[in-house]
C-alpha cells in the first residue's frame, strides 16, 4: 500500500492479489504457476461476488515478478504489488525506489506479521520435487513465471 500512497480504494485487490498470487504452487502443484493462480482467483471473485475488476486482478497476478514496469491498464496497481513482492521476496536488498532502512523496516514489518516460515526453502523443496530436480525446477520457474 505505500506505492499506491494507502490509497484504501486499492486494498481489496491487493490483498486479493497477494492470496493467490503463488497459489497455484500448491492447489495445483504447478511451478509455473501464473495461470492457474489467475484463474483460481477470477473463479473466487466471481463466485464469491467480490466485484474486483477482473482484469486488473488477473494483471496483478500475472505481472507481478514482471522486471520492466508495466505500462497496460491499472499499471499503477500492478506495479505497486510487483514492487512490493521483489521487496518482500528479497527481504529488502532490492528496494525498489525505498530507502535501504525503509525497505528493510518494511520487509521485516511484514515478515513480523506474516512469517515466511522458510518459504524460500519451500521453493527449492518444490522445484526439486515438481521439476525433476532444482536446477530443472528453478529453469522452469524463470522461463514460465519471471517476465520482462
Amino acid at each position: 500500500m505505500h506505492f499506491l500512497r494507502a490509497d484504501e480504494r486499492h486494498r481489496p485487490l491487493v490483498e486479493t492479489a497477494f492470496a493467490y498470487h503463488d497459489i497455484a504452487l500448491w492447489t495445483d502443484r504447478e511451478l509455473a504457476y501464473l495461470e492457474p493462480s489467475e484463474v483460481l482467483a477470477l473463479q473466487d471473485n466471481a463466485t464469491e461476488a467480490w466485484g474486483l475488476d477482473p482484469d486488473l486482478l488477473q494483471d496483478a497476478i500475472h505481472w507481478h515478478h514482471k522486471i520492466t514496469p508495466n505500462r497496460g491498464p491499472g499499471a499503477e496497481v500492478v506495479n505497486a504489488i510487483c514492487k512490493a513482492d521483489w521487496i518482500d521476496a528479497s527481504g529488502g536488498l532490492l528496494r525498489q525506489g525505498l530507502s535501504r532502512e525503509l525497505s528493510r523496516e518494511q520487509a521485516a514489518a511484514v515478515e513480523a506479521a506474516i512469517p515466511s516460515h522458510g518459504f524460500g526453502g519451500v521453493l527449492q523443496r518444490l522445484a526439486l520435487e515438481l521439476g525433476g530436480s532444482t536446477l530443472r525446477g528453478n529453469l522452469r520457474v524463470l522461463r514460465r513465471v519471471f517476465k520482462l
